[in-house]
């Protein structure tokens, strides 16, 4: 037996040990932030599917590429904008040879011109490489982009697609009716003040609430449009019935000229719009809101399915398959999801914040004088509808199928039975096609 110093000394010994191996190894594999930087300067290519996103090179560089220099000196941003929804110049791109980092995409745009070509790639172990902390985000982000790729992590969002009801202060002073509440109400109740403003004064129709068709894809229902597993429609049912209705409610009491009009136009042009959810960021026009009296309010939740708002559609960004640099790709991308990054961009207007606190939502558009003294807590719900099933089958019955036969019902020209079961077929006959032609996106 060893004396008791001689114990206390060997242990001594081997805690030491201990702690020289851990730190070989720690050199051995350095932490992201260990990592030597580059001692040449490196070019990161931003893509952006649809100049809706980045907009044009003097936007991108005044509100990503320059703060993106400052951040790391040793990058220098280019950025490559789409002019068109046309593929042909994917296909474009990719014969040449186009280097492409970092891709910014809605949902959309990512199975239209990203999945396609292959670009995207599994980030989860840049991820956890890199130290993300995907607590920081709204939750639901993350698992509609989890649910976008079979439950792997392609994108981390950038900003949200705001889910605001836009209101003329005008129209509602005109016929002494109450504003719609800042924090929550339900759709019953907004649909009975939409009553109180459908009327006709001076020879002019007022309108009380419109929507657009893009509800179908964010909808508080949350339904999965077709069947994954079989490949089938799924939505001649109950809760689709209950989701059709609630769009229609909001032509209740019109004239027949309110009922085929473009509601963006009846809201920014002829301004006898009184409530109008665009489902869509529509704030890139700032001159449509000049001369307009206007607030935020939310928009409604729906008690049934626990108090949920809409389904959330933010924009991602993506590293790149074809990228020579994607350690530094998710570097910038953590930084651009970064609470600092984040609250600045908010500050600008120029999104949305991707993450859960709220007081970096509060900021927004605040160094911007068109969101000043608006109710921009309103812009996203308390509490999001559970994320559907999003991919290219589903996509096309919400956003091209289904929009065509709601019309037809609004227009009296099927009942709602009749235009869920001829939107099924279609949906059904949409499939078969493509997956006959090879042409499917799964």
């Amino acid at each position: 037996m060893f004396p008791k110093k001689g114990k206390v000394a060997i242990g001594v010994m081997l805690v030491l040990l201990a702690l020289l191996l851990a730190a070989c190894n720690k050199g051995d594999k350095p932490s992201a932030e260990q990592e030597e930087e580059p001692t040449e300067p490196v070019e990161l290519v931003f893509f952006s599917v649809g100049n809706i996103h980045w907009w044009d090179e003097q936007l991108f560089m005044e509100y990503y590429g320059e703060p993106i220099r400052k951040k790391f000196p040793y990058i220098i941003p280019k950025t490559l904008t789409m002019q068109t929804t046309d593929t042909k110049v994917m296909n474009e791109l990719m014969a040449v040879g186009q280097p492409i980092d970092i891709m910014l995409a809605a949902n959309a745009s990512y199975l239209s011109f990203i999945k396609p070509f292959d670009l995207h790639t599994n980030i989860e172990d840049l991820v956890k490489k890199h130290e993300v902390d995907l607590s920081k985000f709204v939750p639901e982000y993350i698992e509609m982009n989890r649910k976008l790729n079979n439950g792997v992590l392609m994108g981390l969002p950038l900003r949200e697609m705001p889910t605001q009801l836009l209101y003329n202060k005008g129209i509602f002073d005109k016929f002494g009716v109450p504003y719609p509440p800042h924090d929550k109400w339900t759709w019953d109740e907004m649909f009975e003040l939409a009553k109180k403003l459908n009327r006709v004064d001076g020879g002019t129709q007022y309108y009380g609430v419109r929507m657009t068709t893009s509800f179908f894809r964010r909808s508080p229902y949350s339904i999965d449009f077709v069947d994954q597993r079989t490949n089938k429609a799924i939505f001649n049912n109950e809760s689709a019935q209950k989701m059709l209705n609630l769009y229609l409610r909001t032509f209740e009491g019109s004239d027949p000229n309110g009922l085929k009009a473009d509601p963006a136009k009846l809201f920014f042009e002829t301004r006898v719009l009184a409530m109008f959810i665009p489902v869509v960021a529509l704030y890139a026009t700032p001159e449509r809101y000049v001369g307009l009296d206007w607030d935020i309010a939310p928009v409604p939740y729906l008690p049934e399915k626990g108090n949920v708002g809409m389904q959330p559609y933010p924009d991602y960004l993506y590293v790149s398959k074809i990228s020579k640099h994607p350690d530094l790709a998710m570097k910038v991308i953590d930084y651009l999801t970064s609470e600092t990054f984040q609250l600045q961009n908010a500050e600008n207007g120029q999104g949305v914040p991707a993450l859960k606190d709220r007081n970096i939502l509060k900021a927004f558009g605040q160094k911007s004088g068109m969101f000043v003294g608006k109710n921009v807590n309103a812009m996203v719900p308390e509490k999001y509808a559970p994320p559907a099933v999003y991919d290219d089958f589903n996509n096309r019955a919400a956003s091209t199928i289904l929009p065509k036969y709601a019309n037809q019902v609004r227009d009296g020209q099927v009942d709602v039975n009749t235009a869920l079961r001829l939107a099924e077929e279609e949906t059904n006959r949409y499939i078969a096609e493509q997956l006959q032609t090879g042409a499917a996106i799964k």
